[in-house]
């Protein structure tokens, strides 16, 4: 069966807890209400009725607007496409809603995650945002995490 991606709802609440990088922050409940207030876009890949990831699409980031942040993949979902289609997924949604282009962050030494933004045409600004405290841990080596993540930026008008 196909992966898709749909909104969370509320019976995904559970699992997407249990599967938590850190549970302590209680992302998926804020995530969630976030969502049911229309400040963002919470998506989850499924196959089979099985959760393989999550991320988050932010319509009110600021100068980053939106913001496509928070993609975590499960690992045993890892190199299945569950990160490509969450991608896909959400940047359609900021296109339905007019937007031009979507934004993210990510520490340039995430050595998995930087290799599919560019396989998405998502290109470097240039520019950086300083990281005191991350929500969610990027690199496996901790002491190999950058304090700055790299902005990049897709154009959503060229097809």
């Amino acid at each position: 069966m196909a992966i898709t991606v749909r909104p969370v709802n509320d019976a995904d609440l559970a699992t997407l807890r249990e599967q938590s990088p850190r549970p302590d922050l209680g992302l998926p409940e804020q995530h969630f209400e976030a969502q049911q207030a229309g400040n963002l876009i919470y998506a989850v890949a499924v196959e089979d009725d099985v959760l393989l990831g999550t991320a988050v699409l932010d319509l009110d980031a600021d100068s980053m607007t939106p913001e496509l942040r928070n993609m975590y993949v499960y690992p045993e979902a890892r190199r299945k496409g569950a990160g490509r289609a969450l991608s896909e997924y959400l940047e359609e949604e900021a296109r339905s809603r007019g937007f031009e282009a979507v934004y993210l962050a990510v520490d340039p030494n995430n050595e998995k995650a930087v290799p599919l933004y560019v396989s998405l045409e998502y290109h470097p600004t240039g520019e950086h945002l300083f990281v005191d405290e991350p929500e969610v841990q990027q690199v496996d080596d901790e002491t190999q995490a950058s304090e700055h993540y790299a902005i990049y930026k897709k154009s959503l008008t060229i097809r």
